[in-house]
């Protein structure tokens, strides 16, 4: 009876033993086969990752790729005035200084050499991410360099259009707007160029107002400007206000007007290009 007894306890702890044993392979089993799902799904989820990367990168990279025009920006005056004079034009006998430190604002108390550089950078940056090759006539407001020098540098590349950025200032602070600058069609030194400096300062202010909502005075026609004058690539100047006016000069100081400029000028340029 013993004997009996004790062949059924042997067979019942061996069939228990046989099922923990089972119970524990479908387990590693299915440990393992969720570890490797896992893994998995991280090696695909660094995949997409890998990939959403290299397409931002590929994405950048298009942006950056150069559309073949050349853009020179021309942030107005410099920080020391000078006393030294230039022609006015080539081979004139009429002399002028080679520059000055500009205005000030009245309410912001920001230079205009200060305000013109802000307002280069960023638009730098702007025609650039629509691929245009970008040269600075200046990068600080250290650098002394005359009105003669500005437009050789946009000469000596051939630029597609040379920008010169301004701010405007007069006694009267009621006045405000934004206007641009070219020569005539009468101008003895670069007669040739005026309706594309034209084209260039109507597209430009056009989009200007477009953007900011700035008043539109009007394109000056003058010969009196020596980087007009002695520029060989269309050119002009752009007057993005009046620091004299409380209100505008307040309004040029800040980031989002500035960007605002910025986006009008770009489009402008854009405008200029694609009526070539």
């Amino acid at each position: 009876m013993l004997q009996k007894i004790s062949r059924k306890i042997l067979l019942v702890v061996t069939f228990v033993i046989c099922i923990h044993l089972m119970t524990g392979c479908f387990l590693d089993k299915a440990i393992s086969q969720s570890n490797s799902d896992a893994l998995s799904d991280t090696v695909e989820s660094a995949t997409v990752s890998n990939n959403t990367i290299t397409n931002q990168s590929e994405s950048e990279k298009e942006k950056l790729i150069s559309n073949g025009h050349i853009i020179v920006l021309d942030a107005g005056h410099q920080k020391k005035d000078t006393s030294e004079k230039e022609p006015v034009g080539p081979g004139s006998s009429e002399m002028k200084v080679k520059d000055t430190s500009g205005a000030s604002g009245v309410s912001s108390g920001l230079r205009e050499y200060e305000l013109n550089l802000m307002v280069a950078f960023k638009l730098q940056e702007e025609l650039q991410k629509r691929g245009y090759d970008v040269i600075m006539t200046r990068t600080n407001s250290d650098e002394e360099i005359s009105n003669i020098e500005r437009a050789m540098v946009a000469n000596n590349v051939n630029a597609d259009a040379f920008i010169r950025i301004h701010a405007n200032s007069v006694d009267d602070s009621n006045v405000k707007g934004a206007m641009t600058i070219c020569q005539s069609p009468n101008n003895p030194y670069n007669a040739n160029i005026y309706n594309e400096s034209r084209r260039l300062s109507v597209d430009i202010l056009d989009e200007m107002v477009a953007v900011t909502g700035a008043k539109k005075e009007r394109v000056w026609e003058t010969d009196t400007m020596t980087g007009i004058n002695w520029s060989q690539v269309p050119v002009t100047i752009v007057e993005m206000g009046y620091m004299s006016n409380p209100d505008e000069d307040m309004l040029m100081s800040t980031d989002d007007y500035q960007w605002r400029i910025v986006m009008g000028i770009a489009n402008g340029v854009d405008r200029f290009i694609s009526e070539q």
